[in-house]
This record gives structure tokens, C-alpha cells and sequence, in this order.
């Protein structure tokens, strides 16, 4: 093994020591810090061993090489419900995944595919097969948003729209049964960033307030790099996270064309740092067309009144109503802080550029993502 990959492997193990102490002081779990190893075997994704003291959890390196640092630290979860078990229910009676560790996992709001011995890892849900027929519907109209008549392209937007709200009333309705609590799901989008770009909140704000999902940012490792990345959280029912990621993903893709546009009809008059004012533009003018699509008519209201307060959208009564979400959300976010942004300048022209520019865009070109193979045992 080379010296840069012995100080990778070292440096990973720094980081699980880390992990577990911020795991335990943020669901407020007492647990001696155990020792770490990274494993080379294939067929494990992670293990606890209580002896020697304090214990040993092992992390598999293909497991780290290879998936997301968000399900590492689901298997990190999983095995430190195996240390409570152990460091509080040391006598053993019952079988090593049995009601003790059920209760951990509920503490520590391990995933539900990760509660059990040989349960596979949650693969990326926009890959999941197959397609639920709500998001193959959806699919199909915002296929049709594509269309070169604006009008068109709008009206289609719009029926995605409706589909996607009729979809959750009827979900949560009185008649329908309860969802069963793997219906709920998360997904991490890496923003390949260290730090927060100024339209990043704008743009999660447009996934909670009209996409039927709640948001969370924060920083994840990313243990190829040995560094920190600014990640979006996104957490709702399946169907939900499939629409809402594919909407991150086209977004954040014509921010970028849209700029590069802008920048070259207007040739040595716009300079790089309008770039944030332009993005903002283009997020407020999308929010004022989906707002005005959900009230019926695109017209009625473009900028609400000063001091004015505007009203509750459908995707924030639906989540705020869904017993499920919310169940599923606080258990992986028992305490939540929420933090401001720091001010942006804004360039007047560029903004209001861009603000016209989001009021005539539509959101179309669904693309899949091929599966991935995430399965692992766990002990």
C-alpha cells in the first residue's frame, strides 16, 4: 500500500471517530468512543465487536470507495445501535437484532432498510425500478413541456402541477391507508462545493414550497477528497423525491445556460459577479409563475403586496399535514437549528433580467440515473 493510500485509510478512521462523537452528542446517546478499523472484505459493509474495551467498529473500505458518505454513516448508525445494545443491555437475551436494537435504531433514526442483519443499502430513489405511475405521468407531461410553443410548454408545466397536487390530496385523505413507513425516503445531492452558493437556499425553498418535500443543507465528508461539501438533504415519499431531484438537477443545469446566454447578448456589459443577482432573477420569477400556476391563474399575482405576507402554498399544507413525513423527518433530525444566509448584493439590471426569464421557464427533460449496486451485509 502507498503512503497516500495509508493516509487516505488514516484519515478516514479520523473521520468515523468523529462521526461518532458527533452522532452520540446529537441524539444525545452516551457511548464510550470504540476503536476504529477499516475493513478490505467484500462481504460486510460494517461490524461491532465488544471486546477489548471499549469495542470495535469496523467500516468496509469498499463501502467508503464506493457509496455516498450519507449511507457510510447509515452503517456507522447500524453499528452503534449494536454498541447501545451491548454497552446497556450487556447480558445477552435475545437475538442480535431483536427489540433493544429496534429501540436504538429508532433513537439514532436509522434507516428503515437498515434495521435488519442483511439488509441492503437504500439505492439512489430516482433509480429505483419500477417507476411509480404517478411519476410516469408526471414524466410524460413534462416531456411535453419541451415544446418549442411556449404556450404549450406552459400548459403542460401546469398539468404536471395539478397531477402532483391532486396526487398528495388523495394520498392523504381520510379513505386512503396510512403509508407504511419505508413509503418515505431520503436523498443527498452533492453540490460538489465547500461553501453555499447565494442561490442554493432559493433554489431548496422552491423544492419545499412547491415539490411536496422538506430540505435540509448541511456538509458531508467526501472521503475521496478529504474534505467537506455543501449537500442538499431532500426527504418525502418516493414518488416526491423523484420530481423534486430531477427539478434540482434541470434547474441548477439552465442557471448555468441561461447565464452563459445572457452574457453573450450582452457582450463586455456584464461583468462575473452579476452571475448571483442574474441566478436569483431567474428562482423569484420561477416562483411567481409556479405560485400563479397553483392559484389558477398565472395573472392574478406577480409580487405580493408591501409588508404583505404571502399565503401557504399546497406543497407546504401537504407536508406539514402528513404524519408520515413528519414522523420520518424527526427521526433523522430530532434538532434541527435553522441559520440565515448572509446578504447578497444585487445588480438591479441582471436581476431583472433574470427575474423575466424565470417567468417564461419550463420545467421539462426528465433523465434517469442507471441504478447502482449497494448491497452489503451487515452484522
Amino acid at each position: 500500500m502507498n503512503r497516500e493510500a495509508t493516509f487516505l485509510l488514516q484519515a478516514w478512521q479520523r473521520q468515523l471517530v468523529r462521526e461518532h462523537q458527533n452522532l452520540c452528542h446529537y441524539y444525545r446517546i452516551a457511548l464510550p468512543t470504540p476503536l476504529f478499523e477499516i475493513g478490505h472484505g467484500n462481504s460486510r459493509a460494517g461490524s461491532w465487536r465488544p471486546d477489548p474495551e471499549p469495542g470495535i467498529i469496523t467500516i468496509a473500505a469498499n463501502l467508503i470507495r464506493e457509496q455516498s458518505w450519507d449511507l457510510v454513516l447509515e452503517v456507522l448508525k447500524h453499528e452503534i445501535c449494536h454498541q447501545y445494545v451491548s454497552h446497556y443491555f450487556p447480558t445477552p437475551q435475545e437475538a442480535p437484532h431483536g427489540p433493544n436494537f429496534q429501540r436504538a435504531c429508532q433513537l439514532l433514526g436509522v434507516h428503515p432498510a437498515l434495521r435488519r442483519a442483511q439488509g441492503e443499502l437504500p439505492p439512489p430513489t430516482a433509480a429505483t425500478s419500477p417507476a411509480p405511475p404517478i411519476t410516469v405521468r408526471v414524466e410524460k407531461l413534462l416531456a411535453l413541456a419541451a415544446s418549442a410553443n411556449e404556450h404549450e410548454a406552459a400548459l403542460a408545466m401546469a398539468k404536471a402541477g395539478e397531477l402532483m397536487r391532486k396526487h398528495n390530496l388523495q394520498r392523504l385523505s381520510p379513505a386512503a391507508d396510512p403509508p407504511p413507513l419505508d413509503h418515505y425516503d431520503y436523498l443527498v445531492i452533492d453540490s460538489g462545493r465547500q461553501r453555499r452558493a447565494a442561490h442554493h437556499n432559493h433554489l431548496a425553498a422552491i423544492l419545499s414550497d412547491f415539490f411536496y418535500v422538506k430540505t435540509v443543507s448541511y456538509q458531508l465528508y467526501q472521503p475521496t477528497a478529504d474534505r467537506q461539501h455543501r449537500v442538499l438533504e431532500l426527504l418525502g415519499s418516493k414518488e416526491n423525491l423523484v420530481v423534486a431531484e430531477h427539478v434540482y438537477h434541470f434547474l441548477e443545469k439552465q442557471l448555468e445556460r441561461l447565464w452563459a446566454d445572457f452574457r453573450q447578448t450582452n457582450p463586455g456589459r456584464v461583468s462575473g459577479r452579476e452571475r448571483n443577482s442574474y441566478y436569483l432573477g431567474i428562482l423569484n420569477g420561477l416562483r411567481e409563475k409556479l405560485r400563479g400556476q397553483e392559484q389558477g391563474a398565472a395573472k392574478q399575482t406577480r409580487t405580493t403586496g408591501a409588508g404583505a405576507a404571502a399565503p401557504p402554498t399546497c406543497s407546504q399544507l401537504i407536508c406539514a399535514a402528513d404524519g408520515g413525513l413528519r414522523r420520518f423527518h424527526d427521526q433523522r433530525y430530532p434538532r434541527l437549528r435553522r441559520s440565515r444566509g448572509r446578504g447578497v448584493r444585487l445588480y438591479d439590471s441582471s436581476y431583472r433580467a433574470g427575474k423575466e426569464e424565470g417567468r417564461r421557464l419550463t420545467i421539462h427533460q426528465v433523465v434517469r440515473q442507471p441504478p447502482s449496486n449497494r448491497g452489503r451485509l451487515l452484522g
